[in-house]
């Protein structure tokens, strides 16, 4: 059987520094939902996941760079596999609620206003009826620039490629800190934070394109409370979301129960 891949042009082949064959495709603007799609339809028969916005060569000579910074490939993979994805999910979220409300009393307003942001059901109360909104029928994302390039990682899933090809995916995020459970996010947080989400909610990874993480979502959240539950999530994981799409009530209603995610770090 043909091969999508056979069919793309540019093609480049390479391999990490840890030994990862990556191989990589050019296409037409404006086709990269396509072409991710019959990409991903493959992949129980090829093994290889398709990210959007990167190549092989790129992406290999990352993985050159990342040997000064940490672990990665079988051994990061290795790694995430002793730490369970839920309890990371919620250390991420806990250790957010500390660093909000540090300092403060109960009787804080500004307590009593994070205690607000981070409880599912007084979010779900605020956001009221999801609704048909166009985020939620959307089919992709408008990006300025759509990607035109396609890597294809030899992965079981999409948090595997997070692992296998480090950096080329996800720059190191120095802008977030957290409470005295988990004071900095790690790279490792985000490849479990996407197992997490793979299995939840059936986030796959989509692609990297202009400095933002993107997700397709099989089954986003279609019940108020769900989506409170995963905006919660999300705003401990990208606090940024803030500046791009608002508050918890705003993620809540705007991207959990969409068919993309977005995160972007400043």
């Amino acid at each position: 059987m043909e091969s999508v891949l056979s069919r793309l042009s540019k093609i480049q082949r390479a391999e990490t520094v840890t030994g990862v064959p990556l191989v990589s495709g050019s296409f037409p603007p404006g086709e990269h939902d396509r072409v991710w799609r019959a990409l991903r339809a493959e992949h129980s028969r090829t093994g290889l996941w398709p990210v959007l916005g990167s190549t092989a060569h790129g992406a290999a000579e990352c993985s050159y760079a990342w040997t000064s910074v940490g672990p990665q490939g079988a051994e990061l993979l290795a790694l995430t596999r002793r730490i369970d994805p839920a309890e990371r999910m919620a250390l991420i979220v806990r250790s957010v609620w500390e660093d909000c409300v540090k300092g403060m009393e109960p009787t804080d307003p500004f307590y009593l206003e994070f205690e607000a942001d981070f409880d599912p059901v007084r979010v779900a109360a605020a956001v009221g009826d999801l609704g048909e909104t166009p985020a939620r029928n959307s089919g992709g994302t408008d990006w300025v620039y759509p990607p035109t390039d396609v890597l294809l990682v030899p992965a079981a899933a999409g948090h595997e490629v997070l692992a296998l090809v480090p950096a080329e995916i996800i720059a190191i995020i120095n802008n977030w800190s957290g409470g005295p459970s988990h004071p900095d996010l790690e790279y490792m947080d985000h490849i479990l934070v996407l197992q997490y989400w793979e299995r939840r909610w059936g986030a796959q990874l989509y692609g990297r394109v202009e400095g933002t993480l993107e997700l397709a979502v099989e089954r986003p959240p279609s019940d108020p409370l769900s989506a409170a539950v995963c905006a919660i999530e999300q705003s401990a994981y990208c606090y940024d979301l803030a500046q791009t799409l608002g508050d918890v009530r705003d993620v809540a209603s705007r991207q959990a129960p969409a068919s993309r995610w977005t995160f972007w770090w400043d």
